[in-house]
């Protein structure tokens, strides 16, 4: 069951945002801690929610657990994304104050 307050909570968004942002490359769960500047045990709480959820799912690659956005969890990302540009464009500032890897 899909808590909706999850979405609303900042390090959530940036992780979402940040596995959909990322391309090709390959993502897991330390590079996402450091990047949206969380603990990893925080970080491991946030995608063991979203895999429950069924908006991500991990592959083991050696000791590594690569992330993969589900068909669904790139549509979330991305009206999280279309939302957060929308407030920058009426001059919220939500994206500009994110450093750089999770705003492009």
């Amino acid at each position: 069951m899909t808590d909706e307050s999850f979405f609303l909570k900042e390090k959530p968004v940036r992780a979402l945002v940040t596995i959909r942002r990322n391309g090709t490359d390959e993502i897991y769960g330390s590079l996402i801690s450091k990047k949206i500047d969380t603990t990893y045990a925080h970080t491991i709480k946030i995608l063991a929610q979203m895999e429950e959820e069924g908006l991500i799912r991990t592959e083991k690659k050696g000791r590594k657990k690569i992330l993969h956005l589900t068909d669904k969890g790139e549509k979330y990302a991305d009206k999280l994304i279309e939302l957060l540009e929308t407030f920058d464009e009426n001059g919220n500032s939500v994206m500009s104050s994110w450093p750089k890897q999770y705003s492009s």
